[in-house]
Protein backbone atom coordinates (compact mmCIF):
# COMPACT_ATOMS: atom_id res chain seq x y z
CA UNK A 1 0.00 0.00 0.00
CA UNK A 2 1.60 3.11 -0.78
CA UNK A 3 -0.63 5.66 0.70
CA UNK A 4 -0.45 6.37 4.43
CA UNK A 5 -3.17 5.59 6.33
CA UNK A 6 -4.32 5.87 9.73
CA UNK A 7 -7.86 5.67 11.78
CA UNK A 8 -8.86 7.66 14.88
CA UNK A 9 -11.45 7.53 17.06
CA UNK A 10 -14.18 9.63 18.42
CA UNK A 11 -12.23 11.03 20.62
CA UNK A 12 -9.01 11.61 18.62
CA UNK A 13 -7.34 8.40 19.47
CA UNK A 14 -5.13 6.07 16.99
CA UNK A 15 -6.87 2.71 16.62
CA UNK A 16 -4.93 1.80 13.07
CA UNK A 17 -1.95 3.07 11.86
CA UNK A 18 -0.60 1.12 8.59
CA UNK A 19 3.45 1.21 8.90
CA UNK A 20 3.61 4.20 6.20
CA UNK A 21 1.67 6.18 8.47
CA UNK A 22 3.66 5.00 11.20
CA UNK A 23 7.09 5.87 9.09
CA UNK A 24 5.78 9.61 8.66
CA UNK A 25 4.34 10.31 12.37
CA UNK A 26 8.06 8.75 13.38
CA UNK A 27 7.41 5.94 15.65
CA UNK A 28 6.57 2.41 15.66
CA UNK A 29 2.73 1.69 15.08
CA UNK A 30 2.72 0.07 19.04
CA UNK A 31 4.33 3.45 20.40
CA UNK A 32 1.26 5.40 18.39
CA UNK A 33 -2.00 2.88 19.59
CA UNK A 34 -3.68 4.86 21.66
CA UNK A 35 -2.38 8.13 21.58
CA UNK A 36 -4.14 11.45 20.75
CA UNK A 37 -3.46 12.32 16.85
CA UNK A 38 -3.70 16.29 16.98
CA UNK A 39 -0.77 16.07 18.83
CA UNK A 40 1.52 15.08 16.14
CA UNK A 41 -0.40 18.37 14.33
CA UNK A 42 1.83 21.65 13.84
CA UNK A 43 0.39 24.74 16.41
CA UNK A 44 -1.29 26.28 13.45
CA UNK A 45 -3.54 22.88 12.28
CA UNK A 46 -4.35 22.20 15.47
CA UNK A 47 -6.60 24.32 16.58
CA UNK A 48 -8.69 23.89 13.40
CA UNK A 49 -8.44 19.74 13.32
CA UNK A 50 -9.72 19.90 16.61
CA UNK A 51 -12.73 22.10 15.44
CA UNK A 52 -13.47 19.98 13.12
CA UNK A 53 -13.54 16.57 15.07
CA UNK A 54 -16.13 18.00 17.80
CA UNK A 55 -18.17 19.30 14.23
CA UNK A 56 -18.02 15.66 13.13
CA UNK A 57 -18.93 14.19 16.45
CA UNK A 58 -22.25 15.53 15.93
CA UNK A 59 -22.75 13.72 12.44
CA UNK A 60 -24.56 10.53 12.35
CA UNK A 61 -25.48 10.11 8.78
CA UNK A 62 -23.78 11.46 6.02
CA UNK A 63 -19.55 10.83 5.64
CA UNK A 64 -17.74 14.30 6.01
CA UNK A 65 -14.74 15.21 4.26
CA UNK A 66 -11.64 17.58 4.59
CA UNK A 67 -8.77 18.06 2.53
CA UNK A 68 -5.96 17.60 0.61
CA UNK A 69 -4.62 20.01 2.15
CA UNK A 70 -0.98 20.83 3.28
CA UNK A 71 -0.11 20.58 6.91
CA UNK A 72 2.77 20.11 9.23
CA UNK A 73 3.46 17.28 10.89
CA UNK A 74 5.33 16.84 14.74
CA UNK A 75 7.26 13.69 14.27
CA UNK A 76 7.81 11.59 17.48
CA UNK A 77 11.73 12.30 16.96
CA UNK A 78 11.07 16.14 17.30
CA UNK A 79 11.28 16.31 13.19
CA UNK A 80 8.98 18.41 11.09
CA UNK A 81 6.78 17.20 8.27
CA UNK A 82 5.30 18.65 5.56
CA UNK A 83 2.33 16.49 4.34
CA UNK A 84 -0.96 16.36 2.29
CA UNK A 85 -3.72 15.21 4.86
CA UNK A 86 -7.23 14.15 3.80
CA UNK A 87 -9.83 13.42 6.34
CA UNK A 88 -12.75 11.37 5.98
CA UNK A 89 -15.38 10.84 8.94
CA UNK A 90 -17.02 7.63 8.58
CA UNK A 91 -20.70 8.12 10.98
CA UNK A 92 -21.72 5.65 13.51
CA UNK A 93 -25.03 4.86 10.92
CA UNK A 94 -22.10 3.41 8.85
CA UNK A 95 -19.77 1.31 11.34
CA UNK A 96 -22.37 0.24 13.30
CA UNK A 97 -20.97 1.58 16.56
CA UNK A 98 -19.01 5.19 16.68
CA UNK A 99 -17.89 7.59 14.18
CA UNK A 100 -14.19 6.59 12.82
CA UNK A 101 -12.10 9.07 11.00
CA UNK A 102 -10.03 8.30 8.34
CA UNK A 103 -6.37 9.79 7.41
CA UNK A 104 -4.38 9.50 4.54
CA UNK A 105 -1.45 10.93 4.14
CA UNK A 106 1.34 11.86 1.15
CA UNK A 107 4.82 12.94 1.67
CA UNK A 108 5.63 16.14 0.30
CA UNK A 109 8.84 16.67 1.25
CA UNK A 110 10.34 15.38 -1.94
CA UNK A 111 7.85 17.16 -3.95
CA UNK A 112 8.73 20.45 -2.12
CA UNK A 113 12.52 19.68 -2.84
CA UNK A 114 11.60 19.67 -6.35
CA UNK A 115 9.84 22.32 -6.80
CA UNK A 116 11.98 24.74 -4.75
CA UNK A 117 14.51 23.74 -7.16
CA UNK A 118 13.02 24.04 -10.21
CA UNK A 119 11.82 28.03 -8.87
CA UNK A 120 15.54 28.24 -8.53
CA UNK A 121 16.36 27.39 -11.94
CA UNK A 122 13.57 29.43 -13.48
CA UNK A 123 15.22 32.82 -11.46
CA UNK A 124 18.78 32.05 -12.04
CA UNK A 125 21.28 31.86 -15.27
CA UNK A 126 22.28 28.37 -16.05
CA UNK A 127 26.50 29.29 -17.08
CA UNK A 128 26.64 32.13 -14.37
CA UNK A 129 24.75 31.01 -11.30
CA UNK A 130 23.80 34.84 -10.75
CA UNK A 131 20.08 35.83 -11.13
CA UNK A 132 18.64 35.96 -14.57
CA UNK A 133 16.87 38.48 -16.36
CA UNK A 134 13.51 37.77 -14.48
CA UNK A 135 14.81 37.70 -11.24
CA UNK A 136 16.68 40.91 -11.88
CA UNK A 137 13.38 42.52 -13.16
CA UNK A 138 11.24 40.81 -10.49
CA UNK A 139 13.70 42.53 -7.83
CA UNK A 140 14.40 45.95 -9.38
CA UNK A 141 10.69 46.95 -9.54
CA UNK A 142 10.30 45.38 -5.83
CA UNK A 143 13.62 47.36 -4.66
CA UNK A 144 12.40 50.64 -6.61
CA UNK A 145 9.00 50.43 -4.78
CA UNK A 146 10.45 49.80 -1.27
CA UNK A 147 13.10 52.75 -2.58
CA UNK A 148 9.95 55.23 -3.33
CA UNK A 149 7.66 54.14 -0.02
CA UNK A 150 10.45 54.33 2.05
CA UNK A 151 12.28 57.43 0.89
CA UNK A 152 15.48 55.72 0.85
CA UNK A 153 18.33 55.50 -2.04
CA UNK A 154 18.40 53.06 -4.80
CA UNK A 155 21.54 52.55 -6.73
CA UNK A 156 21.90 49.92 -9.95
CA UNK A 157 25.34 49.36 -11.66
CA UNK A 158 25.61 47.76 -15.22
CA UNK A 159 28.91 46.28 -16.11
CA UNK A 160 29.71 45.24 -19.61
CA UNK A 161 32.72 43.33 -20.32
CA UNK A 162 35.53 44.97 -22.83
CA UNK A 163 35.91 43.67 -26.11
CA UNK A 164 34.70 40.74 -24.97
CA UNK A 165 34.08 39.75 -28.49
CA UNK A 166 37.55 39.62 -29.26
CA UNK A 167 38.39 37.23 -26.32
CA UNK A 168 35.62 34.65 -27.55
CA UNK A 169 37.17 35.18 -31.06
CA UNK A 170 40.99 34.23 -29.80
CA UNK A 171 40.19 31.81 -27.22
CA UNK A 172 37.18 30.14 -27.87
CA UNK A 173 33.55 29.88 -26.89
CA UNK A 174 34.27 27.46 -23.57
CA UNK A 175 37.41 30.12 -22.89
CA UNK A 176 34.61 32.73 -23.45
CA UNK A 177 32.33 31.11 -21.27
CA UNK A 178 34.43 30.71 -18.32
CA UNK A 179 36.04 34.00 -18.56
CA UNK A 180 31.94 34.98 -17.85
CA UNK A 181 31.70 32.38 -15.00
CA UNK A 182 34.61 33.98 -13.15
CA UNK A 183 33.52 37.64 -13.66
CA UNK A 184 30.40 36.42 -12.28
CA UNK A 185 31.82 34.88 -9.08
CA UNK A 186 33.70 38.17 -8.41
CA UNK A 187 30.74 40.32 -9.03
CA UNK A 188 28.92 38.45 -6.67
CA UNK A 189 31.62 39.04 -3.88
CA UNK A 190 31.71 42.37 -4.43
CA UNK A 191 27.80 43.07 -3.09
CA UNK A 192 27.68 45.01 -0.07
CA UNK A 193 25.03 43.07 1.32
CA UNK A 194 22.82 40.59 1.10
CA UNK A 195 19.95 42.59 0.03
CA UNK A 196 21.88 43.33 -3.30
CA UNK A 197 21.45 41.22 -6.12
CA UNK A 198 24.18 40.27 -9.08
CA UNK A 199 22.13 38.89 -12.38
CA UNK A 200 23.47 38.56 -15.84
CA UNK A 201 21.82 41.62 -17.76
CA UNK A 202 22.50 39.67 -21.08
CA UNK A 203 25.18 38.24 -23.30
CA UNK A 204 28.54 40.11 -21.29
CA UNK A 205 26.57 42.57 -19.30
CA UNK A 206 25.67 42.02 -15.74
CA UNK A 207 23.96 44.39 -13.37
CA UNK A 208 24.04 44.96 -9.49
CA UNK A 209 20.79 46.03 -7.92
CA UNK A 210 22.33 47.91 -4.95
CA UNK A 211 18.88 48.71 -2.28
CA UNK A 212 19.44 51.50 0.26
CA UNK A 213 23.10 52.43 -1.21
CA UNK A 214 23.63 55.78 -2.34
CA UNK A 215 26.27 56.71 -4.92
CA UNK A 216 29.30 56.52 -2.60
CA UNK A 217 28.78 52.94 -2.01
CA UNK A 218 27.76 52.05 -5.40
CA UNK A 219 31.06 53.87 -6.89
CA UNK A 220 33.08 51.83 -4.16
CA UNK A 221 31.46 48.67 -4.99
CA UNK A 222 31.88 49.45 -9.01
CA UNK A 223 36.31 49.92 -7.80
CA UNK A 224 35.84 46.41 -6.37
CA UNK A 225 35.15 44.65 -9.52
CA UNK A 226 36.97 46.40 -11.37
CA UNK A 227 40.12 46.04 -9.45
CA UNK A 228 38.72 42.01 -9.10
CA UNK A 229 38.48 42.02 -12.40
CA UNK A 230 41.80 43.41 -13.43
CA UNK A 231 43.54 41.00 -11.49
CA UNK A 232 42.05 37.78 -12.71
CA UNK A 233 44.22 35.27 -14.43
CA UNK A 234 43.32 32.69 -16.95
CA UNK A 235 46.50 30.48 -16.62
CA UNK A 236 43.93 27.56 -14.98
CA UNK A 237 42.35 27.77 -18.80
CA UNK A 238 45.93 27.43 -20.51
CA UNK A 239 46.19 30.90 -21.61
CA UNK A 240 48.80 33.20 -21.57
CA UNK A 241 49.52 34.70 -18.16
CA UNK A 242 49.66 38.35 -20.17
CA UNK A 243 46.12 37.36 -20.70
CA UNK A 244 43.51 40.21 -18.67
CA UNK A 245 40.12 41.23 -19.41
CA UNK A 246 38.68 44.52 -17.85
CA UNK A 247 35.07 45.87 -17.70
CA UNK A 248 33.11 49.02 -18.07
CA UNK A 249 30.57 50.44 -15.67
CA UNK A 250 27.99 52.69 -16.16
CA UNK A 251 25.75 53.75 -12.37
CA UNK A 252 22.35 55.43 -11.52
CA UNK A 253 21.34 56.13 -8.41
CA UNK A 254 17.63 57.09 -7.48
CA UNK A 255 17.22 59.38 -4.86
CA UNK A 256 14.39 61.39 -3.68
CA UNK A 257 12.37 60.98 -6.88
CA UNK A 258 15.38 62.02 -9.27
CA UNK A 259 13.53 59.09 -11.57
CA UNK A 260 9.84 58.37 -12.91
CA UNK A 261 10.32 54.86 -13.28
CA UNK A 262 12.73 51.84 -13.05
CA UNK A 263 13.10 51.82 -16.67
CA UNK A 264 14.59 55.27 -16.19
CA UNK A 265 16.82 54.45 -13.74
CA UNK A 266 18.07 51.44 -16.19
CA UNK A 267 18.30 53.95 -18.91
CA UNK A 268 20.47 55.99 -17.14
CA UNK A 269 23.14 53.67 -16.00
CA UNK A 270 22.86 52.31 -19.49
CA UNK A 271 24.11 55.67 -20.67
CA UNK A 272 26.49 56.01 -17.75
CA UNK A 273 27.80 52.68 -19.40
CA UNK A 274 27.65 53.95 -22.70
CA UNK A 275 30.10 57.14 -21.29
CA UNK A 276 32.54 54.74 -19.58
CA UNK A 277 32.93 52.57 -22.99
CA UNK A 278 32.94 56.51 -24.98
CA UNK A 279 35.76 56.81 -22.50
CA UNK A 280 38.22 54.44 -23.50
CA UNK A 281 36.68 51.33 -21.60
CA UNK A 282 37.64 49.87 -18.07
CA UNK A 283 36.14 52.80 -16.43
CA UNK A 284 33.50 53.88 -13.88
CA UNK A 285 31.13 56.75 -15.14
CA UNK A 286 28.09 58.00 -12.84
CA UNK A 287 25.02 59.26 -13.81
CA UNK A 288 24.55 62.57 -12.61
Amino acid sequence: MSEAIFVVNGNGVFEMINPLAAQLFGAPREALIGQQWCDFLGHQHKDEYLSLFVSWKKCHELPSNHGPKEVVIHRADSLLLDVDLSLSCLPASQTGSENLFIGVMHNLTTHKAEYHELKRQARTDRLTGLANRHEFDEMLQTSWNDSINGHQPLSLVIIDVDYFKLFNDRYGHVNGDRCLQKIAQVVEKALPSRQCLAARYGGEEFALILPNCNARTAELTAKRVQAAINQLSFTDLGLHPSVRVSVSQGIAVEVLGQYRTPTALVCAADTALYRAKSDGRNRINLSL
